[in-house]
């Protein structure tokens, strides 16, 4: 069992305009403690934490630099003219021509570039030097008796009492390239170089440290580094914003993260926090602080306020990009397979609740459960065939009520219609959810009604030869079990090892509700005449090098109904080689849910930590955004493409990264989404949850 910490939770708060404040065109942006302040659309704007104000002068033009001092007072570079904020007023403090950079050092002299010439303030304007060769000055930083600059003709720094440069850059060795956007420093003297090749740190005389995609830096055309009191660093781009944290590198792009991945310019507070200043508004990012039963909690919110129709439960479609409350739940392909995750995920969550004495927790997980197992039931129920359960329904209620396709029947009494040609994915849903429902549920006449629309389904396809067979006659496109196609029909050899495991589990599971022993004599029979068990071992295959990410769900889901309820050593000797196989191709993906299946069935060790990451790495905004991967430096892109022709990585990326998909969905895929046009249903997260709570795998309640 891992003992599961507080971890820091990624979130974001996007400002773009507030009021009649327009804070898009951002950019430069200072933080001073928790003040924030930046050059925007609407001029110069600050920010206390709660409320966005402006305060602008009579500005000709729109100001350019700006520059937060420790005492708080504010420089604004305007036109030719330096403006100076003393907390009452405006005031023109010098003018000037081709300011390009100003820093502050620690004795509160401010050091600027104009003029081709650099220059200190501290009580009035001194003239220092010349800037050499006629370099475009990008940065100033400071650390102690130096003064450093980045340029466009390399990295210079200032010294001694004399005050002249000391070149870097003699032989063109030392850098990578003469092309420095941006300097900072910290308490070490470690110069931090953002430049179009990577990072630079450098330290003394030949201390040099280059930073590429490679040593994993997503994006190495940079433009600003910042370094945060908490000690991370924070790196601009065109492409998004990059951080550094705690030894990982973070990638934040696409408008899950950011209004505009053109990042201008990072400002942190001492917290940590960054306030990024982008073409289209400003990001504010941090990390909460919170325990997986907080995000837990966060989510099952989400599904009950945004992601239920009539006990259903799938994804959302909005009507207004990124607009959450917009729109309405989609009616799926999948209503029986996304439903029957839901499920079992708030059955677990009641089990682990009033396991732990939680009664309130409990009795609204069972709430959930009943009133999502019933519509689950009632897949069968409307159709009118004994066992043969809709992928779908809709009521006339609802506006698609009526559109014609060939696969929807209306009911007799008008009130609903229903969805044919149900695939096996939804009957591997039902018989993962009814199981679970049927073991910890309390209602003895739900758990009968469970195990006898079990008993209806698995009579169904056994009468019909393995068939899943629909109303006009005819098998379903997918519902095929039996084993004259799996075994002799090389049309279906790929589905050969998943589908009789899916079989198994059927058989296994009804059998396990009902107590009637034919089910079991199938179940051996199809073992020891037609070879199911030996099949399932290589069920986990490649077509033409593609995977099927939805069969391995299909597969996961078939092993923890199947192995849960078989006890047999010698049979499971066999179920047990192809789990383990299997598991062993998909470990890399850090997939929660399999991870913790295979934990919860096997007992070994099944890279908890590993599962946990990934859950932490669920971003809270499950919006399918527009996400973009393949141009960065620090992916190896796989030459093979994906399913559905997609570009794929050789390893998955950090789930705050990728595209937003569900557990079938391709972890390796690096471009994708729906524009903000659909909000993710926080199922995925709560089913492998709940799951290792109730299996022990995890544990937080010292968080309770």
């Amino acid at each position: 069992m891992l003992l599961v910490n507080e971890f820091g939770q990624w979130v974001k708060e996007s400002f773009i305009e507030v009021g009649e404040i327009d804070l898009r065109d951002a950019r430069q942006i200072n933080a001073v403690g928790k003040l924030v302040r930046a050059i925007v659309k609407s001029g110069f704007v600050e920010f206390d934490g709660e409320i966005w104000r402006t305060n602008n002068a009579d500005w000709a033009e729109q100001p350019s630099l700006l520059l937060s001092r420790c005492d708080n007072s504010v420089w604004v570079y305007e036109g030719k003219r330096i403006w100076a904020w003393d907390g009452k007023q405006w005031q023109v403090l010098r003018e000037t021509e081709a300011l390009t950079a100003w820093s502050e050092d620690e004795s509160g002299t401010v050091w600027l570039v104009a003029e081709n010439l650099l220059w200190r303030y501290r009580n009035g304007w001194e003239k220092v030097t010349r800037i050499p060769l006629n370099a475009e000055v990008r940065s100033i930083a400071c650390w102690r008796d130096q003064v450093a600059l980045a340029t466009s003709f390399g990295f210079w720094f200032l010294q001694g009492k004399r005050f002249h440069f000391k070149e870097l850059l003699k032989d063109f060795s030392l850098l990578p390239t003469n092309d420095i956007r941006d300097v900072a420093v910290d308490s070490f003297g470690h110069w931090w170089l953002a430049t179009d090749k990577g990072i630079v740190v450098f330290c003394d005389g030949d201390g040099w440290l280059h930073l590429t995609g490679k040593d994993g830096v997503p994006i190495e055309n940079l433009s600003k580094v910042r370094l945060g009191k908490d000690g991370s660093a924070w790196f601009a781009s065109n492409f998004g914003a990059i951080c550094l944290k705690d030894g990982e590198w973070h990638y934040f792009a696409s408008q899950r993260w950011l209004p505009s991945d053109d990042v201008r310019d990072i400002a942190l507070s001492d917290d940590g926090t960054a306030f990024i200043a982008t073409a289209n508004g400003i990001a504010k990012i941090w990390q909460r602080k919170m325990t997986l039963a907080e995000k837990a909690a966060i989510f099952e919110r989400q599904v009950n306020e945004r992601h239920k129709r009539f006990g259903y439960v799938t994804v959302r479609w909005l009507e207004r990009q990124g607009d959450v409350n917009s729109g309405r739940v989609e009616i799926s392909d999948n209503d029986g397979l996304w439903t029957a995750l839901y499920v079992a995920a708030e059955c677990f969550r009641y089990a682990v609740a009033k396991r732990e004495g939680r009664g309130d927790e409990a009795e609204e997980a069972l709430q959930n459960a009943t009133e999502s197992l019933r519509a689950l039931l009632f897949l069968e129920q409307v159709t009118g065939i004994k066992g043969f359960p809709a992928r779908a329904v809709r009521h006339k209620s609802e506006p698609e009520f009526g559109i014609a396709h060939p696969e929807w029947h209306r009911t007799e009494d008008g009130e609903w219609e229903w969805k044919g040609d149900t695939s096996s994915d939804e009957i591997v849903g039902h018989f993962f959810a009814y199981p679970i429902a049927y073991d910890l549920l309390p209602d003895e006449d739900l758990k009968r009604q469970v195990a006898e629309t079990a008993k209806h389904i698995a009579d169904h396809i056994i009468e019909h030869g393995f068939f899943l067979v629909d109303i006009d006659g005819k098998p379903t496109t997918w519902g095929v079990w039996s084993p004259e196609k799996l075994n002799n029909d090389e049309t279906w050899w790929a589905e050969r090892g998943l589908n009789s495991l899916e079989l198994l589990a059927i058989l296994k599971a009804t059998y396990h509700m009902t107590g009637d022993e034919r089910y079991e004599r199938i179940y051996r029979d199809l073992i020891e005449r037609n070879h199911y068990a030996l099949n399932t071992v290589r069920q986990k295959i490649f077509v033409n090098g593609i995977t099927n990410h939805s069969d391995d769900e299909l597969a996961f889901l078939s092993y923890y109904t199947l192995l849960r309820y078989e006890t047999d050593t010698e049979l499971r000797r066999i179920l047990l080689m192809s789990l383990e196989r299997t598991w062993r191709m998909e470990r890399k993906e850090r997939n929660s849910l399999w991870n913790f299946i295979y934990g919860a069935l096997t007992g070994k060790l099944c890279d908890v930590e590993a599962a946990v990451k990934t859950l932490q790495e669920i971003p809270l905004d499950l919006v399918h955004w527009n996400v973009r991967n393949s141009h960065r430096d620090d992916v190896q892109v796989d030459e093979s493409l994906g399913r559905f022709g997609e570009l794929q990585a050789i390893e998955p990326l950090p789930f705050t990264e990728r595209p937003m998909h569900k557990w079938n969905g391709n972890p390796y895929r690096l471009d994708g989404g729906a524009n903000g046009m659909v909000e993710e249903d926080a199922t995925f997260f709560l089913l492998p949850y709940w799951l290792a709570r109730f299996h022990g795998l995890i544990d937080e309640s010292t968080h309770r």
